[in-house]
């Protein structure tokens, strides 16, 4: 409490004589509550101005198999990006898997504001023998300068997270909660930011029941967890906690939390094995198609062209959807000829024949000059009642309106 006071006042401006006072390192240091039991579970008190936090470190071999992957493919994984031609948004390029945080935390509660308390932290880190896993623990409120001191001492200028939603929650909160002990700890670092919630619901928000990392933990990484703590009760056990200091209260939530940032590990390893080979036909052709989506919309056509190509036909879902993707793609890139022989083979599908037969109507009147198909592909897209079925009352009247104006258009200029 005296170092609080000082602290205090010295941000005020005011100024007293100073007592010296004991080294950091000779401070006499309270017992930490059940501090026996804690150490047989690999975790350490750790001080800083009278109060201290409590850090688990646990370390696995490489050869650690968590679902379908082990822990050292990731060092593979990272060495190939080096060498991938094309810029993605989970691309290590330039990058040693060293740099990598896989970062989560735990919290009282889903909400941003400044009254929920993260009380732990934690990452894993590949080392050249070993991935480490560090888990800090905040004992109660008072530690919290002691809990972010630790916490960034140790990450130094480390600069790339791996995490799961934490551009929208996780980190978010690191930085509210940083707000009020920054005078005290260190800067927070310039973090590069891996968010695989957003890759995984693009490759498989379709697919899945829903993308929590558990569903995606047991769908696609092949790892199921058994006797979890469940989420929605971390913050009721920590709050257990607070009352009674007991370390049986939360082990589980350590163990829950650490089962997160190993599937971060497998799961960066997962996403990035499908960009990576997306070109092999081990892949499901959705996997490949949600792959070249992706890589059209950050601008690298090339590949996603290819990708389209290798998928595009007529009698799936996905090879119509590439088959589309690959047409609109040549009508981009002006080749006229290429982007109407794909739509046309569209016309007369379930899902794309509003769509196809309007753009075969387009190239018809404005590059091939045939007003005659303009209108006959006119007349195909206004009686696809599936399309128009699909949408709103209003949409429907706007999209027939807009269809009735151009064949009128059309019929104009044949006359």
């Amino acid at each position: 409490m005296k170092s609080k006071l000082l602290r205090m006042k010295r941000h005020m401006g005011i100024s007293e004589v100073q007592q010296p006072i004991a080294p950091k390192d000779i401070v006499k240091k309270e017992a930490v509550p059940f501090e026996k039991e804690w150490r047989l579970f690999q975790t350490r008190p750790y001080w800083f101005e009278n109060e201290y936090i409590l850090i688990r470190e646990t370390k696995y071999p490489l050869s650690y198999q968590h679902g379908r992957y082990t822990l050292s493919d990731t060092k593979e994984i990272v060495q190939k990006w080096q060498d991938h031609v094309y810029s993605h948004p989970l691309s290590t390029k330039g990058r040693k898997v060293e740099d990598l945080l896989f970062f989560d935390t735990e919290t009282t509660g889903l909400s941003s504001g400044a009254g929920n308390t993260i009380f732990m932290l934690g990452y894993c880190q590949i080392k050249s023998d070993c991935v480490l896993v560090r888990q800090y623990f905040l004992p109660g409120p008072e530690s919290e300068v002691a809990f972010y001191h630790h916490f960034l001492t140790d990450v130094g200028t480390l600069g790339n997270l791996v995490t799961y939603n934490g551009k929208a929650f996780d980190w978010p909160q690191v930085k509210t909660r940083h707000t009020f002990v920054r005078d005290h700890v260190p800067k927070l670092p310039k973090f590069g930011h891996f968010d695989l919630l957003h890759a995984t619901r693009r490759m498989y928000k379709d697919v899945l029941p829903s993308c929590k990392l558990s569903v995606v933990e047991k769908e696609i990484l092949l790892f199921e967890r058994m006797e979890d703590t469940p989420s929605y009760m971390v913050p009721m056990l920590y709050f257990d906690f607070l009352h009674e200091a007991d370390p049986e209260l939360v082990k589980g939530i350590f163990q829950h939390h650490e089962w997160d940032i190993l599937s971060l590990i497998t799961l960066y390893t997962h996403l990035s094995s499908l960009i990576l080979q997306s070109d092999l036909n081990h892949l499901l052709p959705r996997e490949r198609h949600e792959v070249a989506r992706w890589y059209e919309a950050i601008g690298e056509k090339n590949i996603a062209m290819q990708l389209y190509e290798q998928l595009m036909g007529i009698g799936t879902d996905v090879a119509q959807a590439s088959l589309f993707a690959f047409a609109k793609g040549k009508k981009q890139e002006r080749d006229w000829l290429h982007a109407y022989e794909g739509f046309t083979n569209l016309v007369e599908t379930k899902a794309y024949t509003y769509l196809a037969a309007l753009e075969c109507s387009k190239i018809c009147e404005h590059q091939l000059k045939d007003l005659e198909k303009a209108i006959y592909y006119t007349k195909i897209a206004r009686s696809d009642e599936t399309y128009l079925l699909r949408q709103t009352r209003e949409k429907q009247r706007k999209v027939l309106a807009e269809l009735n104006q151009r064949l009128e258009r059309l019929n104009r200029k044949c006359r």
